[in-house]
């Protein structure tokens, strides 16, 4: 065979065109053209739903399609108010942590606020005075058949105020406490002196009827030991200022008892003033708040162991009953008590039960 028609070899590749060869120092790697990824193929819908532009989507309302055979599930948001659908493709932003929809942050609920008010704990009962309260009831419940009646004062007749009475005592006792209560309309029918014209007689005020008087179921039983009529009424007083609060309120009368329980030391002392109208007894028995340790009543003189009534601790109550201020004042024979003591509290209702004022109420009222 000749060397023309013999097959003559590939030529071979040099090392640095061989794939995996070694790089030669000096040259840089041409980067490949980067292919372009072709256009991802339309999305199928095997269900033929139609697409978001042609029919937007709408939620169901809970409950409208039950499962068959089942009953419909309660709406447990049946209280949250409905939300506006935002733009497509976005959720509503959700509460912060803790935070109970259909109600703003911060703001308590109603059983919220109870359920702090308890542990909180509500305020106590409001104190007050007993000796005030059951003198208050007690007047009103010895009115017996009593009706009650509104309206203010009558008019007050001329003449009828600034009585010219004597010069009260310098010096005088006054109680530890001492409260007062205006007028009420029970004593309508005898407001003014007016309409209540005759005076006051030592046997409507100081009847048989009341000449012991029992407190505590009968445990102790004041007696009385001395009683008088004064138609002066600075005799019944001491003080410059007391006196002529009596003289402004047209006093013509001053009625003073005292009484006594020597076996179990309690003494009670009473006095009614007749003044021209219900207003002047009201200012009568409130101006002796102020006056206490420069002015007063006198309590009546008589003999031992009542010739020290007023020194030591004692207890004093005004009361106001149509135009007629009266004034109990209870303590003990020894001096000592206190404003919690039972039977000094129970003496001085006793002692603001005037038999002449409430006949004359009851009276009036008919």
């Amino acid at each position: 065979m000749s060397r023309q028609g013999r097959r003559q070899p590939a030529p071979r590749r040099s090392a640095p065109a061989r794939a995996g060869g070694p790089r030669r120092a000096g040259q840089s790697r041409r980067a490949a053209p980067r292919r372009e990824r072709p256009a991802p193929p339309p999305p199928v819908t095997p269900y033929d739903d139609a697409p978001y532009d042609d029919a937007p989507y709408e939620d169901a309302p809970y409950g409208e399609a039950p499962l068959d055979g089942a009953p419909p599930a309660e709406d447990a948001y049946a209280d949250i108010p409905p939300q506006r659908p935002g733009p497509r493709g976005k959720r509503p932003k959700k509460g912060g942590k803790g935070r109970r929809p259909g109600r703003p942050a911060g703001r308590p609920t109603e059983p919220e606020r109870r359920a702090r008010a308890v542990r909180r704990g509500g305020p106590g009962p409001k104190p007050y005075f007993a000796a005030a309260a059951v003198l208050g009831v007690l007047v009103l419940l010895g009115l017996g058949a009593v009706v009650l009646l509104d309206g203010g004062d009558p008019p007050k007749t001329a003449g009828a105020t600034n009585a010219n009475i004597g010069k009260p005592a310098g010096t005088g006792v006054s109680p530890t406490s001492y409260s007062s209560s205006p007028s009420s309309a029970a004593y309508a029918g005898i407001a003014s002196r007016s309409a209540d014209a005759d005076p006051l007689t030592v046997g409507e005020e100081f009847p048989s009827s009341a000449a012991k008087l029992s407190v505590l179921d009968g445990k102790v039983t004041v007696k009385l030991r001395a009683k008088r009529l004064d138609g002066d009424c600075a005799a019944a007083v001491w003080g410059t200022t007391v006196g002529e609060e009596l003289g402004r309120g047209g006093c013509t009368q001053a009625a003073r008892a005292i009484y006594s329980d020597t076996e179990n030391g309690y003494a009670l002392a009473v006095a009614v003033f007749n003044l021209a109208g219900s207003a002047d007894a009201d200012r009568f028995v409130a101006k002796l708040e102020t006056t206490i340790g420069a002015g007063f009543v006198r309590p009546l003189e008589a003999p031992a162991p009542l010739d020290g009534f007023g020194r030591g601790f004692g207890m004093a109550r005004g009361l106001a009953m149509g135009h007629f201020a009266v004034v109990s004042w209870a303590q003990r024979l020894d001096g000592k008590g206190d404003e919690k003591d039972e039977t000094l509290l129970s003496l001085l209702i006793e002692g603001g039960k005037a038999p002449a004022v409430l006949g004359r109420a009851a009276r009036a009222s008919h």
